[in-house]
């Protein structure tokens, strides 16, 4: 595949989306092709990502509202239907080479799977690693940052509560998005940055932005574009030494939280 494929990734309320459209603006100013899309999908056909987002968020996300339950793993499998056909549908567009731009990705799933109770069943995640997708050339990974604070229960602990609350009042089209979420507490938003640190802190396509809660939108995206420069930059220079680059198509699979 010719195209440069990247995600975001991070926990609830730190701005992936708004950061993601920033980059599209970004790239497009300095002449990339760039075909956006999400995971889940917007559920709509003419949106970002898989039309059956809207299915997805809906038996995901909504089931307490509903008095539905669903067994253990059906949840990340709705997931993983949108992610297969949100692959199937950006793919193309790789190939011809654009950049793709994707917020949220199979990334997410193992972070997340720290997270369900019950746990995502040992099957499902093998799935996930079997339907991975292309391998990212850059996974922007946002990682909230916070005060140290007294917890009684973890003695002393990082306080990115700032975060979750900001996702839980979103506004316009992103108003209601974390209606029914099982994350929806500082705890568990710490688990999955950790997940994601564990995962991806030392991988070489990550590129690592901390977020604090007083930084503006402008500046995480100077953060994120400084990031991506020094990406392309060590790429040139490795090209520049007739270095072998790894192929960033084969995937061997992630260590998964217990």
């Amino acid at each position: 595949m010719n195209g440069l494929f990247i995600t975001f990734e991070g926990c609830d309320g730190l701005g992936k989306s708004k950061q993601a459209k920033l980059l599209r603006s970004e790239l497009e100013a300095r002449g990339h092709k760039v075909f956006a899309t999400k995971e889940p999908g917007s559920g709509t056909s003419n949106g970002a990502g898989s039309p059956l987002g809207a299915v997805v968020r809906e038996s995901v996300f909504h089931l307490a509202s509903s008095g539905r339950t669903l067994p253990p793993g059906a949840q990340q499998l709705y997931l993983l239907l949108d992610h297969i056909d949100n692959v199937s549908r950006f793919e193309p567009y790789l190939r011809d080479g654009f950049t793709v731009v994707c917020d949220r990705y199979s990334d997410s799933a193992f972070s997340y799977a720290a997270v369900y109770n019950p746990p995502t069943p040992a099957p499902i995640v093998e799935l996930w690693q079997q339907f991975f997708g292309p391998i990212p050339d850059i996974t922007v990974l946002l990682v909230a940052k916070g005060e140290l604070v007294y917890d009684e229960a973890y003695d002393v602990v990082e306080d990115i509560g700032w975060a979750l609350n900001r996702a839980r009042v979103r506004l316009d089209e992103e108003a209601g998005k974390q209606q029914g979420k099982g994350w929806n507490d500082p705890e568990a938003q710490r688990l999955i940055q950790s997940t994601y640190l564990i995962l991806l802190g030392n991988q070489p396509r990550t590129v690592l932005i901390p977020v604090e809660e007083d930084d503006s939108e402008v500046i995480v995206h100077e953060h994120i574009m400084a990031g991506i420069d020094q990406w392309f930059a060590k790429q040139k220079a490795a090209a520049s030494n007739h270095s072998t680059l790894p192929e960033r198509r084969s995937f061997s699979s992630l260590p998964v939280p217990a």
